[in-house]
């Protein structure tokens, strides 16, 4: 059991509990519009170009990311609302449990843009029958029916326990695998580059044709500086919600005052991961 299960019955501060309601609030207005517009830009795309694999992934990002601006901001402004004003407007378990499910959801898409750039990058002629968009359309709804079952073991444990399942398992096994691959596709784009450079001083037509190559191999390292991006972003928010988690767990001194900031920053700063995503990639993959 969570050590700090007493503060349960315990209300914040009524000034913390507007200022995550304005925090809240002010998420949405910046998560709905950036993701609104990606989703818009690859599902009206009038020449199909932006119908790969990869870009249906980010959609599925930008789906996961729109349903936090539009569910989770909104619902975190209504419950902290109630809270400082004393009032049962929504359930704390709808915040919690929608909370779970688009930030799994969230990791996971995060994790299959990842595993196609490892694709693309490391074995480009098996890229298309590996990872074609009907595929990915599948890989999508697994993510989210994975995402959706995982977050049900939050009825068993509650809010602060399972938040430490979560960053246990879920987020730090992520990271990991995430950081192995993001240097391995370094890696080897590192090496065909060099390897294109010293092709460089052969005939007129194997010219053109590392001319080609090196387009290619730009596209590719442009693709995945966005995602670095995405990842820099991902463990800058949440690794602080993961020691946040820690300590709402382990914190045997903490006054009930001090476990609700924490609680509160730990869910904003995983909310301002959804908000500057599509900033980001939509940023640098710009032309």
């Amino acid at each position: 059991m969570c050590v700090n299960d007493s503060c349960v019955g315990v209300s914040a501060p009524r000034y913390l509990s507007i200022l995550t309601t304005t925090v809240s609030l002010s998420l949405t207005l910046v998560t709905v519009p950036g993701n609104s517009l990606i989703c818009y830009a690859i599902l009206k795309d009038p020449f199909h170009e932006l119908r790969t694999p990869f870009t249906f992934l980010i959609l599925s990002l930008a789906i996961t990311d729109l349903l936090v601006g539009i569910l989770m901001d909104p619902i975190s402004t209504v419950f902290h609302l109630s809270e400082a004003l004393k009032i049962d407007l929504v359930d704390i378990w709808i915040l919690h449990i929608s909370y779970f499910i688009l930030s799994t959801a969230s990791i996971l898409s995060l994790g299959a843009l990842t595993i196609d750039r490892y694709v693309a990058v490391i074995y480009p002629l098996k890229y298309k029958s590996y990872l074609s968009t009907k595929k990915c359309i599948y890989l999508s709804l697994v993510i989210w029916l994975v995402s959706i079952g995982l977050s049900m073991v939050y009825f068993k444990f509650g809010y602060i326990s399972y938040s430490l399942i979560f960053a246990s398992t879920a987020v730090s096994l992520t990271f990991l695998v995430l950081l192995f691959v993001y240097v391995s596709i370094f890696n080897r784009l590192r090496t065909q580059v060099r390897s294109l450079s010293r092709q460089r001083a052969s005939s007129t037509q194997a010219n053109r044709m590392n001319k080609k190559k090196i387009s290619s191999l730009k596209w590719e390292a442009k693709v995945t500086k966005a995602l670095v991006l995405v990842l820099l972003a991902y463990i800058l928010c949440f690794a602080p919600a993961c020691i946040i988690i820690y300590i709402l767990n382990f914190c045997t001194k903490c006054n009930c005052e001090f476990i609700h900031w924490l609680r509160d920053l730990q869910f904003v700063i995983v909310l301002l991961n959804s908000a500057i995503n599509p900033y980001l990639y939509a940023w640098h993959l710009s032309p």
